[in-house]
């Protein structure tokens, strides 16, 4: 059984379907018999927001405990902002999210219960997958969730090598390396797969198979139909 990992799609729902579509199609990815990761932040900033969510809903639908679905740190602005009066949400892209959402009232509202019910972090026997980060220095059962949501620089500027690898969206690699590839941190204990879709950059998949990661594509945003096959030696 192969894991796929996806970035952050922040609205892209155009890019991670092509993503989706060209893994199955060039067998990297059978949705029947492996595992589908998404790393969280489905809304805001980009295109459409509510079909980002529906077609992840979807593919849970149709393939059940195989498709996991983290929380990303602006489902959880989105949260805070319907049910604790959090201002956040109004400062990080939340426009698009509510119009794509305008004459799909009941839609949200059982959108924003699936958000409210997403995990903060899955993990198998070689990686640790999550939003943000982790802290470095206790297990993950003891992770709080602020850290696994929010955390950046805490997070990938410490060295030191985790129990497992941790993989993880949240801060853009535009910002950390200047690139849309992922990026090894820490010796390759670290992995960044936020490679800045909604800031025109690119929608990446890792896959991952007997505790190795084998190979990613990418769409690109500029040119959707430009497909990014990379092998990781």
């Amino acid at each position: 059984m192969r894991t796929i990992v996806i970035g952050d799609i922040h609205g892209c729902h155009k890019e991670a379907k092509i993503l989706i579509d060209i893994l199955i199609k060039e067998d990297k990815y059978c949705p029947d018999k492996d595992r589908l990761i998404f790393i969280g932040d489905y809304i805001d900033r980009g295109e459409n927001p509510r079909l980002a969510v529906r077609y992840v809903r979807e593919l849970q639908e149709k393939y059940g405990n195989k498709v996991i679905a983290l929380m990303g740190n602006h489902e959880d602005m989105l949260l805070a902002y319907m049910t604790r009066h959090g201002e956040n949400w109004l400062y990080n892209g939340y426009s698009p999210t509510l119009a794509s959402y305008r004459g799909h009232e009941e839609e949200f509202r059982d959108d924003m219960e699936w958000m409210a019910g997403l995990p903060l972090y899955y993990e198998d026997d070689d990686f640790v997958y999550v939003h943000a980060g982790v802290d470095k220095d206790i297990p993950m059962e003891e992770q709080l969730d602020d850290t696994m949501l929010w955390t950046r620089s805490a997070f990938y500027q410490n060295p030191k090598a985790y129990s497992k690898k941790v993989i993880f969206g949240h801060t853009p690699t535009l910002f950390l390396g200047n690139t849309v590839d992922p990026l090894w941190l820490n010796d390759g204990n670290d992995i960044a797969i936020d490679t800045g879709c909604v800031f025109h950059g690119r929608l990446t998949g890792l896959i991952i198979e007997d505790g190795q990661i084998l190979m990613y594509y990418q769409v690109d945003s500029r040119n959707p139909g430009h497909i990014i096959r990379q092998t990781v030696k």
